[in-house]
């Protein structure tokens, strides 16, 4: 339909306004709508035909079209009206009978309404038929900046983030999320999703996760192994007469080694500013424990290792910070590898 030339800014005024046939009719609506239309509110098929921001009408002429737009006007009172050749019940895209088509041809170049009047009734709400089915099938058109469209609402109840005081929690830019909202709503968590989300709503260069991570589990003391102790008499399902059976719970200490419930994310080359937002002091640090807390289904313990950018790290100057704290960003002379910091988020 059309060309894709944008709308042009001086839509204004009362009378004829400039030529619109070389304007492609979806875009003139979204530029009308967006500029006259109520403030933060989306077009409704629900609107008064009064309250309309454009009222439509069908080119009489038979002649073949030359383009989709014959003409734009505006009212007195602020409304337009926008003579359309692509859609409608009179002209050569009407599908009623040629005397009918005939007959509003002969009224309207005599500038007489009749017939054609009555018809521009069901022509006005047929191509806003049109003009809604295409703008409800292209999030770029509805999304507003926040995602506060009603799509977008939508959107964020299906990956939990349907309030507002959850997504207050956290400290990011949540429309980001947006663009995985399908993936967020699978029961699964794969390291590559977790990774693309940190970086992608942080925007960080270089993130990575190392699984099997090895941790000390600590053994409730009701749980430990004691010598003469049996276990209380309940026939349940994993009963065992014992709580010292070799091979079966027999375990020598308070702890025990675990590789399944623990991972290392790695966020590298950072500069000095970033890493120090990610220290638990730093404005980042709060926004991605809560963050990570979010995308887990299963609540893994984690750590977080920072890692700085060649030539990032300086040698220690006193009154300082990002130079003189003790075990993070104070070094004597210049390191030979990019420094970095494990930092424990959850045991």
């Amino acid at each position: 339909m059309a060309t894709y030339g944008p709308a042009r800014s001086d839509i204004e005024g009362t009378g004829i306004l400039p030529d619109v046939r070389g304007i492609n009719f979806y875009v003139l609506m979204e530029s009308l709508y967006r500029r006259y239309g109520a403030p933060n509110q989306d077009p409704s098929l629900r609107t008064e035909p009064e309250k309309e921001v454009a009222l439509f009408k069908s080119d009489a002429s038979i002649a073949f079209p030359c383009s989709d737009l014959s003409t734009l006007e505006r009212s007195d009172s602020g409304q337009f009206t926008l003579t359309t050749k692509f859609l409608g019940f009179s002209g050569g895209q009407s599908p009623l009978p040629g005397y009918y088509l005939d007959r509003m041809a002969r009224e309207s170049a005599q500038n007489e309404e009749g017939l054609k009047a009555f018809l521009d009734l069901f022509s006005h709400r047929w191509t806003q038929f049109a003009y809604h089915a295409w703008r409800k099938y292209r999030y770029y058109i509805c999304f507003r900046n926040g995602g506060t469209d009603a799509f977008s609402q939508r959107m964020y109840a299906l990956v939990g983030l349907g309030n507002q005081s959850v997504r207050d929690r956290l400290a990011i830019n949540h429309s980001k999320m947006l663009a995985y909202a399908g993936i967020l709503a699978t029961p699964g968590r794969s390291p590559d999703v977790v990774c693309n989300l940190v970086s992608h709503c942080f925007d960080l260069p270089d993130v990575s996760i190392e699984s099997w991570q090895l941790r000390k589990v600590v053994i409730a003391p009701d749980q430990q192994n004691r010598l003469g102790v049996r276990n209380a008499k309940k026939k349940t399902a994993g009963y065992v007469p014992g709580r010292s059976v070799i091979g079966v719970n027999f375990t020598l200490g308070a702890r025990v080694p675990d590789r399944s419930g623990k991972f290392l994310l790695r966020l590298s080359n950072l500069s000095m500013a970033r890493y120090l937002s990610f220290l638990p002091e730093g404005e980042n640090h709060q926004a991605l424990t809560m963050f990570i807390a979010f995308l887990l289904r299963d609540q893994f313990a984690w750590d977080l290792r920072l890692d700085l950018a060649p030539e990032q790290a300086k040698g220690m100057l006193l009154g300082d910070r990002s130079r003189s704290c003790i075990g993070r960003t104070a070094f004597i002379g210049q390191p030979k590898t990019p420094p970095s910091v494990t930092l424990h988020i959850r045991d």
